[in-house]
C-alpha cells in the first residue's frame, strides 16, 4: 500500500523518496529551478535544465540528472520523469510501484511557452498536486494574447517618449516575456536578477534578441524589465517620464487592486502555473482513484473536483494567497 505523508514536503511512505521536500532529506526530487531556498540534501533527482538552474544551491549534495523518459529503477520502485510544462527543465515524477502508479506534478502548466517543453500528462492511481491557482476565477488568457498587450503598452510609451517599466517574477515567464518582446525589435534593459537566469537560458540554447543588462548610463529608448521587488530601483530614479506595469497572475479579477498597491499604471494577468481551467482539464486527463492537493487553493479546488466525483483532499495547510 502507497501512503502520502506531508511534513515539510511530501513522502511517500515505503521508500525514501521525498518530493520537493522543504527540509534536508535523505533523497528529494526537485521538479523545478524556481525555489528561493533549497536545503542540502544528501542526494537529489531533477532534468539536468533543473540542476544547471539551482547549482549554486546544491553544493555538497549528490545530485542525479535524469532527462525526460528515461525511465530508472530506484530500489523496488520504477522512476521517470516527464515535462510540466511550467519551465525550463520542470518536470514531474512517476512512480511504478507493483501494481501502482502515483504521479507528482510539481507546478505545471498546459499551454505553449516558448522556453519549456510541451507538458506529457500520465493516467495513475494516485496523483499528488500542486493547485496554486485553484478557484474558478483564476483562468487565464493566452499566453500569446497578454504579450501582445504588452508589447503594445511598451511600443506606445516609447511613441510618446514614455520609458516603459515592467515589474516581473525573475524567473519563467520573465524570460518567455523578454524573448518575445526581443523578436519584435524592442530594445530592453533587464535588471541584473533576471539577467543572470537569461544567462543560463543560453547556455541552455536559448536565443534572446535586443536585450542587455540594464545599465544606469544607458536606459534611453529602452524596455526596462526589472524584479517585482525593483520598485525602488536606482534607475527609476532619474526617469522624468516612465509608465509602469506589473505582469502577475494575482493581477486576474484584481486589476484595480494591483495597481492601487504596487503603485503601477497597468496590471496584466499572466503566470506559468495552471489555471482553474487547466488544472481540471489535467485531472480529467488523468482520472486518478486518489487526489492529494497542496499549496495555493488546495481546499477550494478540492471542493470543486468533489462535486465533479473525485476522492481529493488537500495535505497542508491552506496557504492564502496574497496580492500585496
Amino acid at each position: 500500500m502507497c501512503e502520502v505523508i506531508y511534513n515539510e514536503g511530501i513522502q511517500l511512505k515505503g521508500t525514501e523518496l521525498w518530493f520537493d521536500a522543504k527540509k534536508k532529506v535523505n533523497l528529494s526530487f526537485i521538479s523545478n529551478g524556481n525555489i528561493s531556498t533549497l536545503p542540502r540534501h544528501d542526494r537529489i533527482i531533477a532534468t539536468p535544465e533543473t540542476l544547471k538552474l539551482v547549482e549554486s544551491k546544491t553544493s555538497g549534495s549528490i545530485a542525479l540528472s535524469c532527462p525526460y523518459n528515461r525511465p530508472f529503477a530506484l530500489g523496488n520502485a520504477k522512476i521517470e520523469l516527464i515535462p510540466s510544462g511550467y519551465c525550463l527543465g520542470a518536470s514531474q515524477i512517476v512512480i511504478e510501484i507493483k501494481d501502482k502508479r502515483i504521479v507528482y506534478t510539481g507546478d505545471l502548466k498546459i499551454g505553449v511557452s516558448p522556453t519549456s517543453k510541451f507538458i506529457e500528462i500520465r493516467r495513475c492511481d494516485i496523483l499528488i498536486m500542486k493547485c496554486r491557482y485553484g478557484d474558478p476565477e483564476y483562468n487565464f488568457p493566452p499566453y500569446e494574447e497578454v504579450c501582445h498587450q504588452i508589447y503594445e503598452f511598451a511600443k506606445e510609451s516609447l511613441y510618446f517618449n514614455y520609458t516603459p517599466v515592467i515589474f516581473i517574477d525573475i524567473f519563467g515567464k520573465s524570460l518567455d516575456l523578454i524573448q518575445y518582446l526581443g523578436n519584435r525589435n524592442l530594445k530592453l534593459g533587464v535588471h541584473k536578477s533576471i539577467y543572470g537566469y537569461m544567462q543560463i537560458y543560453k547556455e541552455l540554447g536559448f536565443e534572446f534578441k535586443n536585450a542587455e543588462r540594464l545599465k544606469a548610463k544607458n536606459i534611453r529608448k529602452k524596455v526596462l524589465v526589472l524584479p517585482l521587488h525593483g520598485r525602488t530601483a536606482k534607475q527609476l530614479d532619474q526617469l522624468n517620464k516612465k509608465r509602469t506595469c506589473i505582469v502577475t497572475g494575482l493581477a486576474k479579477g484584481n486589476e484595480k487592486i494591483i495597481k492601487s498597491s504596487f503603485n503601477v499604471d497597468m496590471a496584466y494577468a499572466m503566470s506559468n502555473h495552471a489555471g482553474y481551467d487547466e488544472l481540471i482539464q489535467y485531472v480529467e486527463i488523468v482520472k486518478p482513484k486518489e487526489i492529494y492537493l497542496l499549496e495555493g487553493q488546495s481546499v477550494e479546488f478540492s471542493n470543486s473536483l468533489k462535486s465533479r466525483g473525485y476522492n481529493a483532499k488537500p495535505i497542508e495547510k491552506q496557504v492564502q494567497l496574497k496580492l500585496l
